[in-house]
């Protein structure tokens, strides 16, 4: 779903780099018979065969570019490889005494996001097909080889998240601590024009919309029927986070549109709402768990969607410009834009503020829209712009120029990176402690 601060792909997994390759899907051949491979590392009974290591780092050595000629980074990388394989049975050995598992159903949603990236790789369902093809292999027998890396990847990262992130939060003495800790590379604010806008929507006509709400309660029965969410999602939704089976990771309501945020906050943990329509089109909204607000974080909720969108057509986005022209002609004739806002705009985050955006910084705006806005002076109001949702007139409000970060300013993006960094070093101390009830040997 577009919103006004970008969709996240995914709850952010702040655990530290050591683990990004081994929560990478591979699809690697069966191995040979241990006694006619050598053996690269044993962890309790688990044997971790040089082949495997041999495979894991040829790929990462394309991924990162390293030559086959280099020897000294490919000694480093195969290093790093072991070190990461036999972290991943470390993990596993450890959900086993904890007795983390993950349901058939979880797996099967985690391969079927895995085979949906692939096609995407690929560049689509064709050019998927013809890959199967050249590999004399099906969807099935894929499946089949995804099924156990799939289900290794969802318990370690469930046995994480029980274990080190569930219990890992920072206070705001810890926040502050971070801001002066890091104060000289946190860089300067860059310049920011103080705006406010009127959104005029492009608005589909009503065959569309009603075609698009009978598919989004078509979508709905299947699900109540036992039909798969993430499935529904990666096949049917019209939002970039069908790939990751409609996952909009967590977040706290002010992150998307009000329409979305009124229904899924008041949802249960896997309660199904009716098509919710915001200007984007219908939304089927689950939520998977919810987080209640402590000293350090405001409610959140981990939810996912399907989004059935509305896509206007030429005559609606035309209707949308001529209506956004009219409107800006009536605030240079002496309209208020305040009340113009509140009567037209269809952005509902703004209407009712007078349309006010804040501070938006400059290098973040679009090349055609920064050349334009940044010569208006204060007080002055934009032509209407084109955007992915409709037309927007922009009115200059005041400057703001570059400056140096206070901590107000930043506080929430400090508490991120000060999470971030309290769940690394929490990660690495969990870790050591794990493997020391571990027998590890390493045989090269």
């Amino acid at each position: 779903m577009t919103r006004p601060t970008n969709v996240r792909g995914g709850r952010a997994r702040a655990v530290r780099p050591l683990l990004a390759l081994i929560l990478t899907l591979a699809v690697l051949p069966a191995p040979a018979a241990f006694a006619a491979e050598r053996i690269a590392a044993i962890v309790n009974k688990t044997v971790i065969l040089s082949s495997e290591v041999d495979e894991q780092m040829a790929q990462a050595a394309a991924r990162y570019g390293v030559s086959p000629d280099d020897s000294v980074n490919l000694v480093k990388l195969r290093k790093e490889v072991l070190n990461q394989l036999i972290e991943k049975e470390v993990i596993l050995a450890e959900a086993t005494r904890l007795g983390i598992t993950v349901t058939p159903k979880d797996v099967s949603e985690g391969i079927d996001q895995e085979i949906d990236a692939l096609k995407e790789r690929l560049g689509g369902d064709a050019q998927y097909q013809q890959a199967l093809a050249q590999e004399h292999t099906t969807e099935a027998g894929l499946r089949k080889k995804y099924e156990p890396d799939v289900r290794e990847q969802l318990v370690i990262m469930r046995t994480i998240g029980k274990e080190v992130q569930s219990k890992t939060t920072v206070t705001d003495a810890e926040v502050r601590a971070y801001y002066v800790a890091n104060r000289d590379s946190i860089g300067k604010r860059p310049e920011a024009l103080r705006l406010a806008h009127i959104m005029i929507a492009f608005e589909p006509d009503s065959f569309q919309v009603k075609r698009a709400r009978q598919r989004a309660d078509s979508i709905r029965t299947a699900i109540s029927k036992g039909s798969s969410f993430a499935a529904l999602a990666q096949r049917f939704s019209d939002d970039p986070s069908a790939k990751r089976g409609g996952d909009l990771g967590v977040f706290a309501r002010g992150e998307m549109v009000a329409e979305f945020e009124d229904v899924a906050f008041q949802l249960k943990p896997k309660e199904i709402s009716t098509p919710v329509r915001t200007r984007y089109g219908f939304h089927l909204i689950e939520v998977l768990e919810r987080f209640a607000a402590n000293d350090s974080l405001p409610e959140r909720i981990h939810a996912r969607h399907i989004m059935i969108a509305t896509k206007p057509s030429p005559a609606d986005e035309e209707r949308a410009r001529v209506r956004a022209m009219a409107v800006r002609d009536s605030i240079l004739r002496g309209a208020d834009f305040a009340v113009m806002a509140k009567r037209y705009s269809m952005d509902a985050a703004t209407r009712d503020s007078a349309g006010f955006l804040g501070d938006v910084p400059v290098p973040g705006l679009a090349p055609n829209m920064r050349e334009v806005l940044t010569a208006l002076r204060e007080g002055e109001v934009s032509t209407p712009f084109k955007r992915d949702a409709g037309y927007h007139i922009f009115k200059v409000l005041g400057r703001v120029p570059e400056s140096e970060y206070k901590y107000d300013d930043i506080k929430d993006d400090l508490r991120k990176m000060a999470q971030n960094k309290k769940l690394e070093d929490a990660y690495k101390r969990w870790y050591d402690r794990v493997k020391k009830t571990v027998n590890v040997e390493i045989k090269e």
